[in-house]
Order: structure tokens, then C-alpha cells, then sequence
């Protein structure tokens, strides 16, 4: 992600002038360092099926508790097809987020709803990014004959790693 999407001009310059961006460290093991509601199903990709080989990022609402949109899980075996590997459909994800974004900014700044209303409107929408997000960013099982050695072959015959 880093080398690909990250390193894109139009990725940089949409991250600068719209996101904060913040890098988190994995520790090693299944546990997930940060514990806000949006990213909760992160923590469960971490405890139960990613301990390595793992990438992703996350756009999310500034009170922590809604996702706007991310990169999918991106395993070592979706770098092919994953939003965090190609750096158009990274884009693409910023702009999905810059516009659920507005959308719940829209109906905060709507003088004409009551609070009830504007919580009623954006619980709706944080549901349908819930469930859009969900299909962008679809988990795909590794391919048949898949292993992390056969990839660490593939990162060593480019040159990306080198055996210790």
C-alpha cells in the first residue's frame, strides 16, 4: 500500500488536503491497539484470521464511532485486486469517505431537523456506509495453494525482501 497507493501524487494530495492521516503499529500476536467502535471489526480480523501479512486503512468519522471507508482487508493474496494496492481505487475510497462525510455534515448543520431527527438520519446513513463498505472491501479466502512461503518467494525474486 505504501509503495503503490500511499506513493500516488493524487493520493497524497487528496490525503493533505482532506485527512489526518495516523499510522498504527501492530503488535505482534492477535491483539489491536486501538479500541474505537469503527474499527472494531479490525480487531476481529486481527484476533481471528490476520495475525500477519496483514494491511489496511480506514477512513473514520471524527467522533470514532462510524467508518466512511477502507481498503478491505488486504492480504498478502488480494494485492492483485484490493483497493490498497492500486492507487485509482484508493481514490476512488477517499472520495466514497469525502462524501459520507458530507452527508452526515449536511444533515448536522440542517437547522430546520430536531436532534432526534438529525441522530435518526445519521444512524441511517452510518448503516448504509456500513453496509456499502462491506461489499467495496469484501474479504476474499486465499487461493488455492496459497502460502505466505510461496509469497515470500515471490517478495524475494523482487527484490522487496531478503532472507535474514
Amino acid at each position: 500500500m505504501r509503495a503503490v497507493a500511499l506513493a500516488d501524487k493524487k493520493v497524497q494530495d487528496k490525503i493533505h488536503k482532506s485527512f489526518i492521516p495516523l499510522k498504527v503499529s501492530m503488535p505482534k500476536g492477535n491483539t489491536f491497539p486501538l479500541d474505537w467502535p469503527a474499527l472494531e471489526h479490525w480487531a476481529n480480523v486481527r484476533k481471528y484470521v490476520a495475525k500477519e501479512g496483514f494491511t489496511m486503512c480506514s477512513v473514520v468519522s471524527p467522533d470514532l464511532k462510524a467508518e466512511y471507508g477502507n481498503t478491505g482487508s488486504a492480504m498478502v493474496w488480494e494485492m492483485f485486486d484490493s483497493i490498497a494496492y492500486d492507487a485509482d481505487k484508493f481514490s476512488a475510497m477517499m472520495d466514497r469517505s469525502l462524501e459520507r462525510f458530507a452527508k452526515e455534515r449536511k444533515v448536522i448543520l440542517n437547522s430546520k431537523l430536531k436532534i432526534s431527527e438529525k441522530v435518526k438520519a445519521i444512524s441511517e446513513l452510518r448503516e448504509t456506509a456500513k453496509k456499502e463498505i462491506g461489499e467495496e472491501g469484501k474479504f476474499r479466502l486465499p487461493p488455492k495453494g496459497f502460502s505466505i512461503k510461496n509469497a515470500l518467494m515471490l517478495f524475494e525474486m523482487t527484490g522487496d525482501y531478503k532472507k535474514k
